[in-house]
Parts: structure tokens; sequence; C-alpha cells
């Protein structure tokens, strides 16, 4: 036999594991582009400076952080969220002191009639933040809890405030469009807070403003913000209502950005009454049913889900965005 059919025959089987080895190469190629289409979590990060915490994102698949908001924690004010951007970190969503308004702060908690002062308008009470409890740090969420004491205005301090904020990462449409996992950009930031009476019993009088409160900037020769509630109520129509929900929505350039306060059924006096009003304030208030009391040495406790996200958002989306915060337990 010629040696050269052999070496052909070698030749060929040699040519024929090359293909098969190829073949294996190219799936696994494929597998890998595969994995890396595969959508990532936002990651989240904080940094700690002397008066305030600046929480940073990381979209998935980007080398850039991206600020997200700013807590305020000096202790000459009442701490606040400010400024509170987009899901992508580019548009300021909030307004602070506003000439209209200059007793409002981004996203704040104030109080009208404690034991018939005002500390609402920061002009006879006081709030005043105190110290950080604890700051933790986790990929998709950070969360912190502090501490405010509100003075009257002899000094005495009649009332303790603590705050429980937790910031979730962004998700996008773009991260999630396989999972089908979201319908919007948004992200959210559950803020709790307690209410602690100190030695003597403290009074709220019914008021229509008090509590969690957000805040956009208002556009005042050309307004056009827009509210929906939970009963499908629209624009003014909310004030002074009962809701579980209510949302501010207006152009910021060519884009609609939104903010809403979900009210969580185990608050006192759910579904509360809301106070919206012309400017862009959102604010489910605590007083507004009616007065109550908090005894010497007693607490109580709201919570609340701050959304934000990017489009108009739909009554039904809300509407789910509700439901899965009234089923969540803490």
């Amino acid at each position: 036999m010629k040696p050269w059919p052999t070496l052909f025959l070698l030749f060929c089987a040699l040519c024929g594991l090359a293909t098969t080895d190829d073949a294996v190469i190219g799936q696994s190629q494929e597998r890998s582009r595969s994995t890396s289409r595969s959508p990532q979590p936002a990651k989240l990060r904080v940094e700690r400076h002397a008066k305030e915490l600046r929480v940073f994102t990381r979209p998935a698949g980007k080398e850039e952080d991206l600020e997200l908001l700013t807590y305020v924690m000096d202790s000459a004010l009442r701490p606040y969220l400010h400024p509170v951007r987009d899901p992508a970190g580019r548009v300021v969503l909030t307004d602070n002191r506003p000439s209209d308004h200059p007793w409002q702060h981004g996203i704040f908690t104030g109080f009208h009639r404690i034991n018939g002062f005002n500390y609402w308008k920061e002009d006879e009470g006081r709030q005043r933040f105190v110290r950080l409890l604890d700051l933790k740090e986790f990929d998709a969420r950070v969360s912190w809890r502090s501490l405010t004491e509100l003075f009257d205005p002899s000094g005495k301090v009649v009332l303790e405030e603590e705050q429980a904020i937790t910031v979730h990462a962004p998700t996008s449409m773009e991260a999630t469009a396989n999972r089908g996992a979201r319908e919007r950009d948004t992200y959210t930031i559950d803020f709790d807070f307690l209410l602690r009476a100190k030695s003597h019993d403290v009074t709220f009088g019914k008021f229509g403003v008090g509590g969690l409160a957000a805040r956009m900037p208002w556009d005042q020769a050309n307004p056009r913000q827009t509210h929906l509630n939970s009963n499908g109520l629209r624009g003014r129509e909310c004030e002074q209502k009962r809701a579980q929900w209510c949302n501010v929505e207006r152009p910021f350039g060519h884009d609609t950005f939104g903010i809403a306060i979900l009210d969580h059924p185990t608050n006192p006096n759910h579904p509360s009454g809301w106070r919206v009003d012309e400017q862009g304030l959102i604010n489910p208030a605590v007083s507004m049913l009616g007065d109550w009391l908090l005894p010497g040495g007693t607490e109580r406790k709201f919570r609340y889900r701050v959304l934000i996200y990017k489009g108009s958002a739909a009554k039904a989306w809300l509407e789910g965005q509700f439901e899965e915060f009234a089923a969540s337990e803490k």
C-alpha cells in the first residue's frame, strides 16, 4: 500500500478534530456572549461627609458612578433628602427652600400644631438633626437611621424623631428587558419615621399639612405638574382627599419624571388625607383627619415608600407598586 492514502486519511482525521474543536470553542464563545448580555443589577455605595450622606449608583456594565441623592444631616437644620435625582442620576427632581415656601426641603418631614406650636414653617418649634445612629451598605441598597429632636420655643425637647431610610438600586427597562420585571426606569426609597414623646404628653392639632412631604421644582411662569391618586382623581382634586398613594409629575426638558408616595396600611388613620398644592408638593398629612395624642414615654411609627421614576405612570402600575409595598413586612 502506498503511503499517501494513509497520510490522506490521517490528515482528514486531524481536520475533523479541528472542526469539532472549533465548534466547541464557538459554542463556548456564544455562551459567553449570551452570559454577558444577561442583566446585572446596579450597585450602590454611600459617601459619608461631616454634614451629608451622598448615595451613588453604578449601572450594570458601566465603570462610572452616578450621584443619586444626598441626605443632609446638619445639626443646625432638620434632616432632608436633596438633591434627589432621576434613576439615571442626570436630572434633579426636588427643590430646596423655594422662594414661595422656604421651609420646604426636597423630601423631608415637618409637623404643625405640636402642643399648639408650628414646626412645619420652622418659625416657632424647631427640628434639629442630632446624630446618625447607623449606616449599612449592601450591593443593591444602602440604609441608615438618624435621630432628630424637636424643641419648643423655650428650647425644651418635647419629642424625638427617628428616621429609617433605605435606598434601593435603580432598575431600568434596558437592564430588565429580558425579564419583564419592570415597566419603567425607577428606584425606591423606603422612608420610616418614629415619633417618641419625652416625659410629657404631646398633642398634634388637626391641620392640613404635616408628616412626610416631597417637593418638586415649580415653574411659576409655566406650571406643568400633574397629580394622580389611588382613587383616580387628578390635579387639584387630590387636595384633602384620603388616598393610599399620590404622585406628582412634570416635564424636565423632553422627558417626564415623577415622584409618588405610598402610605402603608399599618399607618394610623390609613388612608391618609393628602396635601397636594399648586407648586408641586405632596404630603400624606398625619393630622388632617383630626387631633391626636402621643402619651409621654410612648412612640408611634409611620411607614412610607417613595418611588422615583421616568415617564408618566399609569394608575395600574402605581397600584401594583402599592400592593407590593402593602404586602411587605418590617
